[in-house]
């Protein structure tokens, strides 16, 4: 796909959030370990009231849609985790206000903004085993993948391997912020839940953006 108009964005939407709710087993099972326990549970919360907020609603722009799906995760999934993936969707509207379709260029951008954003308020640097080792990479991927096309499908995928990438790369690290912090050692080998959130995101979007 070259560009994604609002009904190829809110099916990406769709199924990004339906890809989230069946992976919340196993985001559980590793927060269980590394973390309190919740994130899972958290993310099938707020993500299912984003499918339902998707299905009964139209929106008439790329920068509504996301808006209101940045909105909804903050308001139905609460603490950080809700704070952060809405910052995700809400922190780079900008580069798309008065859009009707989004090509790879400007879904860099958008999402560009969006982990700047989060970096930002989440204060989190890489190496501290975060979801931010996953968007950075991701958007590494996104700017060098748009040397080659600005397709959004190609784009998305990008987007997906370079988050895939840092969840590999968060084995190996100390956590350095939240509950997971008090693990230290323990925690070494097994992923950052946030990290794959981020790509089960990602490839919920980019799976619909390339057909």
């Amino acid at each position: 796909m070259n560009r994604a108009d609002i009904s190829a964005l809110k099916r990406a939407m769709i199924t990004a959030a339906d890809d989230i709710v069946a992976a919340e087993p196993e985001l559980t099972r590793i927060d269980m370990v590394i973390g309190d326990g919740d994130h899972g549970i958290g993310m099938k919360t707020g993500f299912t009231a984003l499918k339902r907020e998707l299905l009964a609603n139209d929106y008439e722009s790329p920068y509504a849609l996301f808006h209101a799906c940045g909105l909804c995760l903050v308001k139905s999934m609460g603490g950080s985790s809700g704070v952060l993936f809405g910052t995700l969707l809400i922190g780079g509207l900008e580069a798309i206000r008065g859009l009707d379709s989004l090509d790879g260029t400007e879904m860099c951008a958008f999402l560009g903004g969006g982990i700047d954003a989060v970096i930002r308020r989440g204060k989190a640097k890489p190496g501290y085993k975060t979801m931010v080792d996953a968007l950075l990479p991701a958007k590494a991927h996104m700017e060098q993948m748009l040397r080659d096309t600005t397709a959004v499908g190609p784009i998305m995928r990008a987007a997906e391997a370079g988050a895939l990438g840092g969840v590999e790369a968060t084995k190996s690290m100390l956590p350095r912020l939240g509950r997971s912090k008090n693990f230290r050692e323990n925690a070494i080998g097994w992923p950052d839940p946030g990290a794959i959130s981020v790509s089960v995101l990602f490839g919920g979007m980019a799976k619909e953006l390339s057909k």
